[in-house]
């Protein structure tokens, strides 16, 4: 056999993988599921594995989860999962509570027997954040329905609870102190008074 046709063989080879590229985006928080299905009627239950990266020749490189056709056989977390119907040939990833780390390339191959006809599946996947929810808020120039309308809010009757109190104080502390100031003038005038009285009866000499 010449160098030629040993070229093309090889050719052959490699064109007969089947390989497909799809591109999913997700949001944070959130699952999200890698699409990868075959032909099992015609083809039966395949081994199939899902890895994170780009795929080899062989196998799946960092491989996550794989099953025999018909069940899973290993997965490093339960965050990744097969939920399709693995005997209709549903090999689909799910990845649940994704975070923004998950984004990148996952690949999925379903391992055919013989020499270079495994069915390659390559998904990039894009995490975004979460959209922020907007905030409602108050602007400074409005007023709560009960102010608009004149009705004092609780702080205003506790204001002036705590001012009557302290007039009412203020108040009484006054009178006390003039009592006190009166009660000597009072007593002097009357000692007075007493005075001129008496002086005035007794008779001149």
């Amino acid at each position: 056999m010449g160098r030629s046709c040993i070229v093309e063989c090889l050719l052959l080879c490699f064109l007969s993988v089947s390989e497909c590229t799809i591109e999913v985006n997700g949001i944070e928080g959130q699952n999200v599921t890698l699409p990868c299905r075959y032909d099992v009627k015609n083809k039966g239950p395949q081994h199939t594995c899902w890895g994170k990266g780009t795929l080899p020749i062989n196998g799946c490189s960092d491989q996550i989860i794989s099953t025999d056709g018909t069940k899973v056989t290993d997965k490093v977390s339960s965050r990744y999962q097969l939920i399709g119907d693995l005997i209709t040939g549903d090999v689909s990833l799910t990845i649940f509570n994704t975070s923004e780390k998950d984004s990148g390339i996952y690949g999925c191959k379903v391992q055919h027997i013989g020499f270079f006809n495994d069915e390659k599946f390559e998904v990039t996947l894009t995490v975004n954040k979460a959209p922020v929810p907007p905030t409602s808020r108050t602007p400074d120039n409005m007023t709560t329905t009960s102010q608009t309308r004149g009705y004092p809010t609780h702080d205003t009757f506790s204001t002036h609870y705590i001012k009557s109190e302290s007039q009412i104080g203020f108040n009484n502390q006054f009178k006390i102190l003039l009592s006190i100031l009166l009660v000597p003038i009072a007593v002097s005038a009357h000692v007075l008074r007493k005075r001129w009285k008496r002086d005035a009866l007794v008779p001149e000499m």
